[in-house]
């Protein structure tokens, strides 16, 4: 494609529309490397300003990663994670944004509660909970290490494959359970070895980490869960 500068549209724009389309459409796949400002600069036969101006565009918008000393390189797609009250499961979202979802996991066991999840999940004191502990990919890359605190009436899902399947589809599809309202806190955290090794980081990453207690809609039935995603492959939307 050639840049027209006999047409309204400023010839910065035609460049960033014309990077974005090939982003879009992989023909600059996510992790490559970038022309230089040079380069390009040369190939359309325009000014550095130009070049310039379109690659910030692109940076802010997401497309581009710019890295210090090391040059641009075509940002991965970032998973958008709402924080709303209602309640959007892992798979659907990375089905929204044309995502391959997958799950393994790593734990499932029935275990005593702790007071305060006796008191968040309104469960009898000599009752147990079931644990539920996944790794999530997305596009068969590790983004979350997620917990799943259930009361001990859930253990129908000792029976269930949890492995690269949706848990609130299979709650609700076949055992007529939703939860349909949640409250969250958030904060970030700094992995240690165990979220490391889960995730392929290295120990120190940042993880953002995102507690929910989710309610059925009878409001008898509690869920925690506890998400730590990988920092910089999510993009919350408030």
């Amino acid at each position: 494609m050639k840049l027209d500068n006999t047409i309204v549209t400023p010839l910065y724009k035609q460049l960033e529309e014309k990077f974005q389309k090939e982003i879009e459409n992989g023909e600059r796949p996510a992790g490559s490397r970038f022309p230089t400002e040079n380069e390009l600069s040369e190939q359309y036969k325009v000014s550095r300003v130009t070049v310039r101006k379109a690659l910030s565009r692109l940076t802010d918008m997401g497309y581009l990663d710019r890295k210090s000393g090391k040059g641009t390189f075509v940002a991965e797609k970032k998973l958008q994670r709402g924080l709303s009250k209602g309640v959007i499961g892992f798979t659907e979202m990375c089905q929204l944004m044309g995502v391959k979802p997958g799950a393994r996991i790593i734990k499932i066991a029935l275990e005593d509660p702790t007071p305060r999840e006796i008191e968040l999940m309104h469960l009898e004191s000599d009752g147990k909970i079931l644990v539920l502990e996944r790794i999530r990919y997305a596009d068969d890359k590790p983004v979350i290490l997620e917990l799943n605190k259930f009361p001990e009436s859930f253990s129908f899902l000792f029976s269930e494959n949890l492995n690269d399947s949706s848990l609130y589809e299979i709650l609700k599809e076949k055992h007529n359970i939703v939860f349909n309202d949640s409250s969250k806190t958030l904060d970030i955290i700094f992995a240690a070895s165990k979220e490391a090794k889960a995730l392929n980081i290295s120990k120190g990453y940042p993880l953002l980490r995102i507690d929910s207690i989710l309610q059925d809609t009878n409001n008898n039935m509690f869920n925690l869960s506890q998400q730590l995603c990988i920092g910089d492959k999510f993009k919350l939307i408030v």
